[in-house]
């Protein structure tokens, strides 16, 4: 009886344990070629749209709509995302108060997308995709965030010459 435990419990970890870590790393990989997906390259903008460099380099959430009533959501997006570097939140259409951003600044941009809140734009000028307000479509946004921004390069390990 003894030797039966033994070759289940050795069955167990030669065969059970590798293939569900396997199905749990390809429904994690499935899910991120799927975000993948829906963050393609819809649109770019252009250099003449981005004339003070104020979204080049960075990635930025472009708040197309005017007025407070998205507020709350911009402001949980900020708080979430304040600590990561070359990350921005912009309003498009209002001035900024020290004056540096004219009020017009981008309005080609919330011209083009009327019916949108929204906009995800990667570093390279990119637009990746546009959101409306709703709970899923800012779910969405927040997940595509974690995506579209870039990763922090980890430092190589080096061997002491002794």
């Amino acid at each position: 009886m003894r030797k039966l435990i033994s070759w289940i419990a050795l069955a167990g970890l030669l065969f059970v344990v590798p293939l569900v870590s396997w199905l749990y790393l390809k429904k994690g990989l499935e899910y991120r070629k799927n975000i993948l997906k829906e963050v393609a390259v819809k649109d770019s903008v252009s250099v003449n749209e981005d004339s003070l460099h104020i979204l080049r380099g960075q990635t930025t959430v472009l708040v197309l709509a005017t007025g407070s009533k998205h507020s709350e959501i911009v402001e949980g997006i900020r708080l979430q995302y304040e600590d990561v570097p070359r990350f921005q939140i912009w309003q498009g259409g209002e001035s900024s108060s020290d004056g540096k951003i004219p009020a017009d600044y981008c309005s080609s941009l919330v011209a083009k997308y009327p019916g949108d809140v929204f906009m995800l734009i990667d570093t390279s000028l990119r637009i990746r995709n546009t959101y409306g307000a709703s709970a899923d479509e800012v779910k969405k946004l927040i997940e595509h965030i974690a995506v579209v921004l870039p990763r922090k390069e980890e430092a190589d390990i080096k061997m002491k010459n002794q």
